[in-house]
């Protein structure tokens, strides 16, 4: 088994508050010492979080610096405090369960939240010390064998795992927030329809992958401020795509009926006079029907944050629910907010997220999902000398996969 060597490089912030990502520093530090109940973990990937940024501009309170940022990491167990033993158990508890978890040296793991990259150092470094307690094992399924030499034969090397370090790092944060943001946040059940604003985000895309395949939603629509990502959004599973203007309003087009997605699929088939004088006569025969139509949805899952948020509870039928989750736009308050501008008889919940919630998913199934393309994660994948540039490119907007710095393989 390897040593673990005495420093190892890690991404520090000295100063929060700072616009550029230039206050981002890599550098050589000493391999941190895991405390009673902590393990050491050699960190093969994290995912690159919108948390990490607004921490580094110096919009999350009450933080010490220098700080080594990063919420989230997949990494292999390399050590533990000094007098506990080899094997260290921890136990976990749920909202229904308590379990107990077993590891050992090399085992495979997830962590995320916590307090990790904020009250103790974070997952932008190659070494990192976290609470076990706060551990997922991950369990990737042997390879079918192809090899049929007999034991006289030389054996030819096993097959490779069937998912990369850059997929299984984008993991642990994003499929945390999304299956618990819609599972008790929006608390979806078969046969309603969701709203995902925000769908070119990492989280956005998950969310309809999973409404269609796992939550059983009957209609899923999705919002994107570029016409060129709507295919992407269908590919997803979205059945009606709406372009967000400038003035972050789509509700007129929900009730309406007019998303981007509907009209982009129909180019591809035929001309468009043909096309017109088909959509014409079929609203014409269906024109009763339409006008008592509710075209809105029963619930939102809401990314962008405050500068959408009455627009999106403006789309959501009485007795609908509108999920605050993300800050994609920037804004952290409502100005000249009163109450009763949200739309009547329409709810409001928030979700931020915890450790309760990352042990409340189905971890192992979900991952056995992308390993077996059920769930598919689109990713960009940096090395740690990349950390300014991926921090600039998330203030710019970022969208349409998951960034993610990979330190090693499996």
């Amino acid at each position: 088994m390897p040593s673990t060597p005495s420093t190892a490089r890690a991404i520090i912030t000295h100063s929060p508050g700072i616009p550029s990502p230039s206050t981002l520093s890599l550098e050589s530090i000493p391999v941190p010492v895991p405390k009673a109940g902590q393990v050491l973990l050699r960190v093969l990937g994290f995912g690159i979080n919108r948390a990490e940024m607004y921490t580094r501009q110096g919009l999350s309170p009450g933080l010490s610096f220098p700080l080594t940022l990063g919420i989230e990491c997949v990494g292999r167990v390399v050590g533990f405090a000094p007098n506990d033993d080899a094997i260290t158990t921890a136990t976990t508890k749920t909202t229904k369960t308590t379990k107990t978890k077993q590891f050992r040296h090399n085992d495979l793991v997830a962590t995320c939240m916590g307090g990790l990259g904020r009250q103790i150092p974070g997952s932008y470094q190659e070494y990192t010390c976290v609470p076990a307690a706060n551990l997922r094992h991950i369990h990737i399924p042997t390879p079918p064998s192809t090899n049929n030499a007999s034991p006289l034969q030389t054996q030819r090397p096993s097959p490779p795992p069937q998912i990369s370090t850059a997929v299984l790092a984008a993991l642990p944060e994003m499929l945390q927030t999304t299956w618990g943001a819609l599972a008790s946040g929006l608390a979806v059940v078969p046969h309603e329809s969701v709203l995902v604003r925000g769908g070119t985000s990492s989280i956005g895309l998950c969310a309809i992958q999973l409404l269609k395949k796992k939550f059983g939603a009957s209609r899923v629509g999705a919002t994107t401020r570029s016409a060129d990502r709507v295919e992407m959004l269908r590919a997803a599973g979205a059945d009606v795509v709406f372009i967000d203007g400038e003035d972050g309003k789509i509700a007129g087009q929900v009730m309406a009926g007019s998303g981007a997605a509907v009209h982009a699929r129909d180019s591809k088939e035929g001309s468009a006079k043909q096309k017109r004088k088909e959509k014409e006569k079929e609203e014409s025969k269906h024109e009763g029907e339409a006008e008592q139509q509710d075209l809105r949805f029963d619930k939102c899952l809401e990314l962008i944050g405050t500068t959408t948020f009455l627009d999106s509870a403006a789309c959501l039928k009485p007795g609908g629910t509108v999920c605050m989750v993300g800050m994609q736009g920037g804004q952290w308050e409502l100005t000249n907010f009163s109450p009763f501008m949200i739309p009547n008889r329409v709810r409001v919940c928030a979700y931020g997220g915890s450790t309760q919630d990352f042990f409340a998913m189905p971890w192992d199934e979900l991952v056995l999902d992308v390993i077996e393309r059920r769930i598919v994660v689109p990713v960009r994948e940096y090395a740690m000398e990349d950390i300014q540039k991926v921090h600039e490119i998330m203030e710019a907007g970022g969208g349409g996969a998951k960034m993610v710095v990979v330190l090693g393989e499996l």
